[in-house]
């Protein structure tokens, strides 16, 4: 009797086993993973802080950033599909829908551009400026701002010689060593070279001409909304910290995670941030009418078709 009634048990366990691995749901699939591309600017920090500071968990959505060296391999990742989302410029997204990338812009991003004379240069204003060479790389977002500082001094882009030296450390490197009369930098390396004796002309700042931007791809903003708008207020919440905390508490890991050169440590000067917000459209339609007229881009590109203004509602 014993044994009948362990045999009547052993089945009853077996039979209530097969049921629940029958009728078990099937596993979810992972949640997906926003990938973002960065440079190595202080235009990414909040991105950079977001993640250190589990901002981006906090907000429910799984974040990785890709750090890229160049322009150059950021687009190709972007282009290849590895990357939902990039630090850039209006340029950058202009040309990316020329190409064929369906790139809409989301927010501006923050970060200063600065024009500065050689220390021994014998420039002391922009007006000086004139007949002389400038360090820039052409067809970007540079050439663009030079070509908007002189046209706000009131001089011609003819009356200056530009010399394209697209890397950036060269350009420092070409500047400190009077090979080039002035230059145009963004931070940390403008930083660098004022400390080292570089005279500021003009800034982004004080132009109030910023056309930098954060962009997603169509396809994930079509396909991970929430997720997206998750990740921009992450960015809010990193944009927080950084307006209160000192840069020197952060100081090492930005260096580290954004490769600046170790000696930019007493210069680095980080951007007063701005919670995330759409970029202006009057720069917006001057980017694109500047564009035209070097004969960049063949497409008319509206505003309301490149900016997307419901992530940050």
């Amino acid at each position: 009797m014993k044994k009948v009634l362990i045999c009547f048990l052993i089945a009853i366990a077996g039979l209530a086993f097969t049921g629940c691995t029958k009728d078990a749901p099937p596993q979810s699939s992972p949640a997906k993973t926003i990938v973002i591309g960065v440079m190595p600017d202080v235009e990414s920090i909040p991105f950079i802080i977001a993640d250190k500071n589990g901002y981006f968990k906090n907000q429910g959505v799984q974040v990785k950033i890709e750090h890229f060296n160049s322009a150059k391999d950021r687009d190709s990742a972007l282009q290849s599909g590895r990357l939902d989302g990039v630090i850039t410029d209006v340029l950058a997204v202009v040309f990316a829908n020329e190409g064929g990338i369906n790139l809409r812009i989301v927010s501006k991003n923050d970060g200063n551009i600065e024009l500065m004379a050689g220390k021994n240069s014998g420039i002391d204003s922009i007006e000086g400026i004139k007949g002389k060479t400038i360090g820039l790389s052409t067809n970007t977002i540079m050439e663009y701002t030079v070509d908007k500082m002189l046209e706000s001094a009131q001089i011609k882009p003819a009356e200056i010689k530009k010399v394209a030296i697209p890397p950036l450390p060269t350009r420092l490197e070409m500047l400190q060593g009077a090979k080039i009369d002035a230059a145009i930098l963004p931070d940390p390396l403008a930083g660098l070279a004022v400390n080292n004796g570089a005279k500021v002309l003009s800034s982004t700042d004080l132009l109030g001409n910023k056309a930098g931007a954060i962009a997603f791809t169509s396809q994930s903003l079509q396909e991970s909304p929430e997720l997206i708008k998750a990740v921009f207020r992450a960015y809010n919440d990193a944009v927080a910290y950084l307006q209160n905390e000192p840069t020197a508490s952060d100081i090492d890991f930005i260096i580290k995670s954004q490769s600046f050169p170790a000696e930019v440590k007493d210069t680095l000067k980080l951007p007063r941030y701005t919670q995330a917000e759409l970029p202006s459209e009057k720069i917006f339609v001057d980017v694109v009418q500047w564009m035209k007229a070097k004969d960049l881009i063949k497409g008319n590109y509206e505003y309301k078709a490149l900016v997307d203004d419901k992530f940050l509602r």
